[in-house]
């Protein structure tokens, strides 16, 4: 039972850990590198491309 309360906790912190990693990576693209592009991918697919 205490086997699968630690396995519980931690599972919620890796996934705390992973949500504020990402958030932090977001926030530093937007920033540092000027991006603020929320990029579309259909306009993007609806391009036609070239073959080289």
């Amino acid at each position: 039972m205490v086997l699968l309360i630690v396995l519980g906790a931690w599972v919620v912190l890796g996934a705390a850990v992973a949500a504020a990693l990402g958030r932090s990576v977001r926030r530093a693209d937007q920033e540092e590198l000027g991006s603020d592009r929320d990029w579309d991918l259909m306009i993007v697919e609806d391009v036609p491309h070239r073959s080289a």
